[in-house]
């Protein structure tokens, strides 16, 4: 799985704090002819200001940080690069902490204690475009179910818009020729959806938008 076009690397940022861990995360990424690994922070202080000179493209970020934590430093440097993309890791998934993750609008989430092969296949995806989210993670917004209230700030109004035709009986293609947009962009939302609300199918696809009342 390639994370970037052919001759292309992605510029990536780590901000972690614990120095063991850092170091592990840079030795992977230096290895890797698909990133460049532009720098490593161990605050989110240090990681503000190197965001802001070296513009990296992808944050592999600590949800634990001193002073500021993991969402708000992805918050504040998407004040100036909103197309940045960006996953977190942490040690521990509490229901705050899932809440959070989940209004967040970040495109990855894993813990800690995953194997190599899922760091990677989690950094290659998000770094790819596209939302990864681990298992537990997806399992804990499922047992939550999704407050009618979250929707909105979950869900983007497009892929609102995508979910409503979905959950109608409508094709991505259908979709796509309804609203405007490539079957391959509805894809692309569909996939996000599915990711932010905790489903893996269309099944818990239904049954989560009924919990969120967007369905009877």
């Amino acid at each position: 799985m390639n994370a970037a076009p052919s001759g292309h690397r992605v510029r990536t940022l780590i901000v972690e704090d614990q120095g063991m861990f850092r170091a592990f995360l840079a030795k992977w990424f230096e290895s890797q002819p698909d990133f460049q690994l532009v720098g490593a922070a161990a605050s989110a202080e240090e990681g503000l200001r190197l965001a802001q000179q070296l513009e990296p493209a992808f944050l592999l970020v600590d949800m634990h940080l001193p002073l500021m934590d993991g969402l708000d430093f992805v918050r504040a440097v998407r004040q100036g690069r909103p197309e940045v993309r960006s996953m977190i890791l942490t040690s521990l998934t509490d229901p705050l902490a899932v809440t959070r993750i989940r209004e967040s609008g970040v495109e990855g989430y894993l813990e800690k204690d995953a194997t190599p092969a899922e760091l990677e296949e989690g950094i290659r995806t998000v770094a790819m475009g596209r939302p990864y989210f681990s298992r537990r993670f997806r399992e804990a917004i499922s047992r939550e179910g999704v407050k009618p209230a979250a929707v909105g700030k979950i869900l983007s109004r497009r892929e609102q818009q995508v979910l409503a035709h979905v959950l109608a009986g409508k094709t991505s293609r259908e979709v796509a020729e309804l609203i405007g947009l490539s079957a391959r962009t509805v894809e692309f939302h569909r996939s996000n959806v599915m990711a932010k609300l905790g489903a893996t199918n269309f099944p818990e696809l239904v049954v989560q938008a009924r919990a969120s009342g967007m369905m009877g």
